[in-house]
């Protein structure tokens, strides 16, 4: 993983660790300030259920009404149901906000839904006189004892805290306490004039106690301020009248009868209800209030955090971005400085002090600039740059050191090889005076032995001049034949005996820059072709097109794939520098070169049916071709006066020139009296090359003529005799040529030995 990712990894880590505690702390308050919402509408419902159980409460009271008058009017229980309905519309409303995926609220509400779907029938029954009282006042006490639970269960389902349950229980019993009041006040209408009965008793003494413990419970566990509002609501004359009513039924015994004046009784207890229901409204809007406090502060809790979570989000994603791209950018710099100067400058900086001459301090280029900043370091990015370019450093001085040693190296090859190739030249030109003085066939034969170890001697030191980037030196005054370059070459090597000169062109001369370099790259590879093949070595030599091709090829068993392609490869691209291999076996990297300096290409092929051919494309532009001279037609002769066409009864031929006399050659005594002994090979003779004689074109002697003495065209006959083969080469120019040759024909004696004395 790159270190920018990984800096990103580390950055990220904490960024998303906050994030997350951010969010958890987030959602926990938006959490509770969604449960406070909850309970605020919890609230909500619980108050109006309040309501509800209070306009149930008046419902029963005046269906009582309704039911012990035979001659009460209807109306007022209409205009009661008409209130009750529109309390209960409102409950819907507020209940409608719970869902039906609350399961909770969904289950608190269910008894009070199904009591308050009841209420039509029951509702239709009071008005038709068709329920009995006892039955109504059942039934309207249980659907009021369904809203009481769901004012007392509201605080549990809705998870309010110890406070506001505590003032949701309050307000529960308040609501209770009026309807213990609304019981005992229907129970007394309902008996009135009637003889007491001990369930009647019990049913008055259970509906006071159970107003007493509820107003108990009030005082208990209300503030101070809502036992103001009750002790308030519970003073004044109508309360007092209520109280002794109370007291009076409450002392009724059992087979009396209950002796109360219904009216003034209905209005007492009504009074007293009244202001119970108006604390209990008050305690109620008091507990929303709460509520809808607390549920701001919480929104407002939640606001705050979750825009602190925000900002240290922003803010560690800000420092997380800016630290990381600062850091990302530095080490993108850094790096791209250090490819700069590993992969362009370091090693243009290392060519050229290899190119430069260390003993010289003003000719060498200056040390690399430094990539980390002057002064003390900042922090580790700074560091490791600063350690780079101690590298660089060290690189530089090292390769100054190697260009010293490479300068010497190279220095004393060139030394020693050009002190062995003089000395090669010397031993050469002391063997051809040798040579040609000698009649002694075996020294001569010693001679030549010694000559061709010295042509290879010349051809190795020449090897190391060209591996230490030197000339070999000597330059020709004229262009010479391919031909003659290629035995010049095959001269230079130990195996010459197995080497034959193939089809040659001739019309291809090599300049004089171009001469010794050829030489001793067909040298190279004739030597390498006759070390590792056993049988002949065929060297040719074509002008295909655009280039020339010169063919070395062998019938060894073959080299690799593997190792061909990398040859192939080195002979394409020769290594910069030498090295120790390149000294151990010079052939491959002496050839790379000196076909890089002319442009040459060398390259190695699979020969058929076995071993291998080095092809050598020499571009036109790099050698001399003679143009063959042109065809001169003759005129055709007048026409006759008579119009009989022609006088001569043949057309005249062109003329062929005549084949360029050889140059005369130096007189030899030793190169004769080894030709006389060693008959010229006779591939000279049925092979590709032939000699023309000297002499220019005669005519046959039974050809026949015209008058003017021209050579008649006669089919499957020629003008001019045959050439006879020579049986003895060419002789070649005096000079370094001529040598050549010599050293050609004495190579030949080996084939031929004399025998020795006594054998």
């Amino acid at each position: 993983m790159p270190v920018v990712r990984r800096l990103a990894l580390l950055l990220v880590v904490p960024l998303v660790a906050t994030v997350l505690f951010a969010a958890w702390g987030v959602a926990s308050t938006g959490q509770r300030a969604r449960a406070a919402d909850r309970l605020q509408a919890l609230v909500a419902v619980s108050a109006v259920s309040g309501e509800v159980v209070d306009e149930l409460s008046r419902e029963r009271l005046v269906a009582a009404q309704f039911l012990t008058g035979s001659s009460a009017s209807v109306d007022p229980l209409l205009a009661q149901v008409a209130r009750t309905d529109r309390v209960v519309a409102d409950y819907r409303q507020r209940r409608g906000r719970f869902g039906a995926g609350d399961v909770e609220a969904a289950r608190l509400f269910a008894a009070f839904d199904g009591q308050l779907g009841q209420l039509p029938a029951l509702r239709d029954q009071v008005r038709g006189r068709s329920v009995s009282l006892t039955t109504m006042l059942v039934r309207y006490r249980v659907a009021v004892s369904q809203g009481l639970a769901v004012r007392e269960a509201v605080g549990q389902v809705g998870g309010a805290d110890a406070q506001i349950a505590e003032q949701l229980r309050v307000a529960a019993a308040l609501s209770r306490a009026s309807e213990y009041a609304g019981v005992q006040q229907t129970a007394v209408l309902a008996g009135s004039g009637v003889v007491v009965t001990q369930a009647a008793q019990r049913e008055l003494a259970a509906a006071r106690a159970g107003y007493e413990e509820a107003l108990l419970t009030v005082a208990d566990g209300a503030s101070g301020r809502w036992r103001s509002w009750l002790d308030q609501a519970l003073t004044g004359p109508g309360v007092l009248a209520a109280q002794r009513f109370d007291d009076e039924v409450s002392r009724a015994r059992v087979g009396s009868r209950l002796r109360v004046d219904a009216a003034d009784w209905v209005q007492a207890t009504g009074e007293r209800r009244d202001r119970l229901h108006g604390v209990q409204t008050r305690v109620d809007a008091d507990i929303a209030a709460g509520v809808a406090r607390r549920r701001a502060a919480q929104w407002a809790t939640t606001a705050v955090l979750t825009g602190a979570a925000l900002a240290l989000v922003v803010v560690a994603g800000a420092l997380t971005v800016w630290q990381g791209r600062a850091l990302a950018r530095r080490l993108r710099r850094v790096r791209d400085a250090v490819t700069r100067v590993a992969s362009r400058d370091l090693p243009d900086l290392v060519r050229r002090v290899s190119a430069t001459d260390p003993g010289d301090p003003s000719a060498m280029p200056a040390a690399p600039p430094a990539l980390a900043p002057t002064g003390r370091s900042r922090d580790e990015i700074d560091e490791v740059t600063a350690a780079f370019d101690a590298l660089a450093m060290t690189v530089y001085e090292t390769a100054a050191d190697l260009a010293r040693q490479r300068l010497v190296a190279a220095g004393a090859v060139e030394a020693v090889g050009r002190r062995c190739q003089g000395m090669a030249h010397l031993l050469m030109r002391e063997l051809d005076r040798a040579e040609r003085d000698e009649a002694d066939e075996k020294t001569l034969a010693t001679l030549f032995a010694v000559d061709n170890l010295a042509a290879q001697l010349l051809h190795a030191t020449q090897s190391l001049l060209v591996l230490s980037g030197r000339a070999l030196g000597s330059v020709h005054p004229e262009p010479v034949a391919l031909v003659t370059v290629a035995q010049a070459a095959l001269s230079r090597i130990r195996e010459y005996r197995r080497v034959v000169v193939g089809s040659v062109d001739g019309r291809v001369s090599v300049p004089p820059a171009l001469i010794d370099d050829l030489v001793h790259l067909l040298a190279s590879l004739l030597d390498n072709a006759t070390r590792y093949s056993p049988g002949e070595t065929v060297i040719s030599g074509h002008l295909l097109g655009d280039q020339v091709v010169v063919q070395v090829i062998d019938t060894g068993a073959g080299i690799t794939p593997d190792l061909m392609a990398r040859l192939n490869a080195e002979l394409a691209a020769p290594a910069p520098m030498i090295a120790v291999e390149h000294i151990r076996r010079q052939g491959v990297a002496t050839v790379a070169m000196l076909a890089a300096v002319h442009g040459l290409r060398v390259r190695l092929v699979a020969g058929q049916p076995q071993g291998t051919v080095a092809v050598v494309e020499i571009p036109i532009s790099a050698v001399l071709i003679a143009a063959p001279p042109p065809m001169v037609v003759p005129a055709l002769p007048a026409r006759s006066p008579r119009g009989h066409g022609m006088d001569a009864p043949t057309q005249a031929l062109p003329l062929i020139p005549a084949p360029r006399p050889p140059l005369d050659r130096q007189s030899t005594p030793v190169y004769e009296e080894t030709t006389r002994q060693s008959p010229v090979s006779p591939w000279f003779v049925e092979g590709a090359t032939i000699h023309l004689p000297p002499a220019g074109p005669t005519p046959y002697s039974g050809a026949a003529t015209t008058a003017n003495g021209l050579p008649k065209r006669q089919p499957m006959r020629t003008p001019f005799a045959p050439p006879t083969v020579s049986a003895r080469p060419p002789s070649r120019r005096p000079d370094g040529l001529a040598g050549t040759a010599r050293a050609y024909q004495r190579g030949l004696g080996h084939r031929f030995p004399q025998p020795k004395e006594g054998q």
